[in-house]
This record gives structure tokens, C-alpha cells and sequence, in this order.
């Protein structure tokens, strides 16, 4: 108690020390009140005791010109703040202690995300955190890009169907369906046609191909001559030079064979 009212009487000193626009706050029970100025402002806040947590902001700062920020919190009893969850209820609802569990239960048409159960600690803290309680129902889809959707109604167990906009084909799951408030595959993109050639290009395509095949067989028969002159060899000289290797190879193939 002495230690609240020395923080107390320091905070009246600076909102004093200040230009007298912020009014005096008032004291809240179970807690202890902490103010100093910072950057032309008066901030304070509330701290409370052991047993008790805090309902409201913690902090405080007062400007000159718009007072404080916000209203004064509370302190109540029960070592963690009081549970929570929208749409659903909780086992207890009586101040929580150290150690205590509290189980979730979500109401009809709700389904339960995260923990069903959380334990109040040390700390004031619970762990795990809150869960909550999401609808069964889908939102209205998306619609992909050069894409849209055909259904009506968005709650479970609704089917819609993706389409893709003239030119577009449709990449991944098109008939998709509402399952405990989300649809069932991801969003499907559209992906745009690749234009088809038209025959006349094709066979553009293909005289090119035969085009380039036949210059690279002038090219090599070019690179063989010039080797034969720097060589000094003739054609004739190559092809008699053939013939009687082809005309050996026969020959010792039909010794081979008489053998």
C-alpha cells in the first residue's frame, strides 16, 4: 500500500509539472500506478497484484491536447484474465487460479480451431492459447483471373464450378465443394492457349529444318575436301584407295568362311 501511494504521489507531481490540462487519474483497486514523462507526454501505467489480472490497457499517456487515450482498467480476481471464445462456451466461469483448466466447446454450426483445453500458469498466461470457433459455412470463392465460378449458396456442403474465360484453359480442380468452412482444393488458375500453327508455317518450319540439315552436310563435305588438298590427294586416289580395302575385306572374308 505504501509503495502505491509513493507511485502515486510521483504521478501527481508530473501531471502538475505538465500544463494542467490532463485530469487526475483516479486509483484502481488491487494495483499498483507507475507514471513518468517521455517526449513531452505523461504515461502511466497500472500494475496489478498478485491474484488479480488486468482488464483494459495496461498503459496510459496523456497529451496536452487530447488527455488520455483511454479509460482506467480494472483488477479482478483470478490469476488469469477471464476466458474467451466467440461463438462457443468454456467450462468454468468462476475466477481462475493458477493451474486451472478450462475446456471449449464450440456452439451448432461452429467447428473448433486449435486446443480444445487450456491450463492457466505462473505467468498469468494460457497455454495453450484460445481457440475459435469458425463457421461451417464457406465465404464467397474467389475468381481466378480470366477465370469465374457457377453455384449458389456458400454453406456447408455447397458445390461450385470453376470456368475459364475463351482462349483460357483451366489448371487444377474445377468442381471443388464447401467442407467445414473451406473449399476443398486451392484455387484453380487459367492459363492462356498456346496458338496453334497454321500449315503453311509448319511447312515454313519444316524447308528451314531441311535447309539447315543441308547446309551442315555442304559444310562437312567443303572441310573434307580441303583436308584432301592439303593432303595431296585427289578424289580418284580416295576412291581407289576404297575399293581395294572394300575388295580385301571380301577377300578374307571368303577365306575365312572356306577355313
Amino acid at each position: 500500500m505504501f509503495f502505491w501511494f509513493m507511485c502515486y504521489l510521483v504521478d501527481m507531481w508530473l501531471i502538475s509539472a505538465s500544463d494542467g490540462n490532463c485530469p487526475k487519474l483516479p486509483p484502481v483497486d488491487n494495483s499498483i500506478f507507475i507514471a513518468k514523462e517521455w517526449e513531452g507526454q505523461i504515461l502511466g501505467t497500472y500494475l496489478c497484484t498478485n491474484g488479480y489480472h488486468m482488464v483494459g490497457e495496461k498503459t496510459l499517456f496523456c497529451n496536452s491536447s487530447k488527455g488520455w487515450n483511454a479509460s482506467v482498467p480494472e483488477c479482478r480476481l483470478g490469476h488469469c484474465a477471464d476466458p474467451l471464445l466467440v461463438n462457443g462456451e468454456f467450462s468454468s466461469l468462476e475466477p481462475v487460479n493458477v493451474n486451472d483448466t478450462i475446456t471449449f466447446k464450440c456452439n451448432e454450426h461452429y467447428i473448433l480451431k486449435g486446443s480444445s483445453w487450456s491450463q492457466c500458469l505462473e505467468n498469468h498466461t494460457w497455454v495453450p492459447p484460445f481457440p475459435i470457433c469458425k463457421s461451417r459455412d464457406c465465404g464467397p470463392p474467389e475468381n481466378p483471373t480470366h477465370g469465374y465460378f457457377k453455384g449458389t449458396g456458400f454453406n456447408s456442403g455447397s458445390n461450385i464450378t470453376y470456368y475459364c474465360e475463351a482462349r483460357y484453359r483451366l489448371v487444377g480442380t474445377q468442381h471443388q465443394q464447401c467442407i467445414d468452412g473451406e473449399w476443398s482444393s486451392a484455387l484453380p488458375v487459367c492459363e492462356l492457349f498456346r496458338k496453334a500453327p497454321k500449315p503453311a508455317e509448319l511447312e515454313l518450319e519444316k524447308a528451314l529444318l531441311a535447309f539447315q540439315k543441308r547446309e551442315e552436310i555442304c559444310n562437312a563435305i567443303a572441310k573434307f575436301t580441303q583436308r584432301l588438298k592439303k593432303s595431296g590427294l585427289t578424289m580418284e586416289k580416295v576412291k581407289y584407295s576404297l575399293e581395294k580395302k572394300k575388295a580385301d575385306l571380301k577377300a578374307r572374308m571368303l577365306l575365312g568362311h572356306c577355313s
